[in-house]
């Protein structure tokens, strides 16, 4: 209960310091995440869970406590009643009753103490859930964020490919007044101008889908005027984000500090006390009664106050349960629990062989990604070099429509697919840092 009551403390004291950005300030990965993790209808709901729990808990408590119950009654009979000196007598008789009676159990079978242990394993195992799926927010966050930056990279590519292409349709016209080319080459550089404007019209139209997407998992009211803040991922910062280590070590650490392992192992230990719950009801129950009773009778030449002292009576006694036969109920109970356990075995296991095939298959996305960003990164660099020297061709006259155009794609080519393989790269590697239990950060 302490530990459930320090996390939401902790979590409320984050979200109350939380401050969204100004209107039109681009958010960052880390407000993005933050703002989705407090307005997600899952987190939401679990937290509610976690609160049901707490309430189980505390029923559990105080059921070590006695009960205390009261009860008044009131009867008329007509006709031949008892009186209350015990005689029977032809007339309209009144009573009154007042009871008072308090009970408290003294052993179950060790049943309350078994059920408060319960109620704390399941309480603990709710908050691991809650962790976990705020965990699986940012991871999604992440992702749609690592697509607006890809979608971003794009459309400045496509600018600078239209910006060449506008480029060369004014060379051409030059060339063309010049009589230097014919008249079809300024027609063929136009329609890759147009061609290349509607790719950027594209690019800037998936860049839009790419914010509504990100909005709307942020739960926002509206992606009017939303944007985000763009960090620096250039070779350098690349290369320092590239902390493989071991497939095993980051397995062992996430073993133990995963959220969705740990409530899997707090639920195991749950059903395996389930059983014992379930063999309290083998054992003798023992428990103390009391209680104060009293009655009133219209019979009585005696006032109210006066019948209610005379006919009082007290009584305190215990009473001691034995189970002998309950047509098996017990026994198949204890059976049932102790499926639960080998089931709940199983699903950790299940857990735990998950988790290491996806730490194993993360390690290996991770390493491929950067090969693949290095690869990208030299393609690139040729083709620049390709350009250029075409370019220069084309600026003395003696490059072809054809050739230009042909550099000058294969170089947007390679810029789309270094930006594809940057993100892809920096994607692989915060899943294996996650893993690892680190933030979600793209750093400034």
């Amino acid at each position: 209960m302490k530990k459930f009551i320090l996390t939401v403390a902790l979590w409320t004291a984050a979200a109350a310091q939380a401050q969204q950005p100004g209107p039109g300030a681009p958010w960052t990965l880390e407000e993005c995440i933050r703002h989705a993790q407090q307005n997600n209808i899952e987190v939401q709901q679990q937290a509610l869970n976690i609160e049901r729990r707490s309430v189980e808990l505390s029923t559990a408590r105080f059921s070590r406590l006695p009960d205390l119950n009261a009860a008044v009654g009131y009867n008329a009979s007509f006709g031949r009643g008892t009186s209350a000196d015990n005689v029977r007598r032809n007339e309209t008789l009144q009573t009154g009753s007042f009871d008072l009676s308090a009970s408290m159990p003294l052993f179950e079978g060790l049943r309350i103490n078994r059920q408060i242990k319960g109620g704390k394993l399941d309480l603990a195992a709710a908050t691991e859930d809650l962790e976990r799926i705020r965990e699986d927010v940012a991871v999604r966050v992440m992702t749609r964020y690592l697509e607006v930056l890809y979608n971003k990279e794009l459309v400045g590519v496509a600018e600078r490919q239209l910006a060449l292409s506008s480029q060369q349709a004014a060379r051409s016209r030059e060339l063309v007044d010049a009589g230097r080319q014919p008249e079809s080459a300024l027609y063929e550089s136009q329609a890759l101008e147009a061609n290349d404007f509607l790719a950027l019209t594209q690019a800037r139209n998936n860049l839009s889908l790419a914010l509504l997407d990100l909005s709307q998992t942020l739960n926002r009211g509206s992606a009017a005027g939303f944007d985000i803040a763009v960090p620096r991922l250039d070779s350098i910062a690349l290369a320092s984000l590239r902390r493989l280590g071991s497939a095993d070590a980051v397995y062992d650490y996430a073993a133990q500090n995963r959220p969705h392992i740990r409530s899997e192992r707090l639920r195991l230990e749950s059903t395996e006390n389930a059983v014992r719950i379930a063999r309290s009801a083998l054992y003798p129950t023992l428990s103390l009664r009391g209680g104060f009773g009293t009655g009133i009778y219209s019979t009585m030449d005696m006032d109210f106050w006066p019948q209610f002292a005379k006919n009082r009576n007290e009584f305190v006694g215990l009473s001691l349960g034995i189970p002998i036969f309950n047509r098996r109920a017990t026994r198949n109970n204890v059976r049932t629990a102790k499926i639960s356990v080998r089931n709940q075995q199983l699903a950790l296991l299940n857990a735990e062989q998950t988790l290491r095939k996806e730490i194993e298959q993360a390690w290996v996305n991770a390493d491929a990604a950067y090969a693949k960003y290095g690869a990208a990164e030299k393609a690139l660099a040729a083709a620049r070099v390709a350009f250029a020297y075409e370019q220069r061709k084309a600026e003395a006259g003696r490059s072809t429509l054809f050739d230009f155009n042909d550099a000058k794609t294969r170089m947007q080519k390679a810029e789309a697919e270094l930006a594809q393989a940057r993100y892809e790269f920096v994607f692989r590697q915060k899943i294996l840092d996650y893993y690892r239990g680190e933030p979600l950060t793209l750093g400034k």
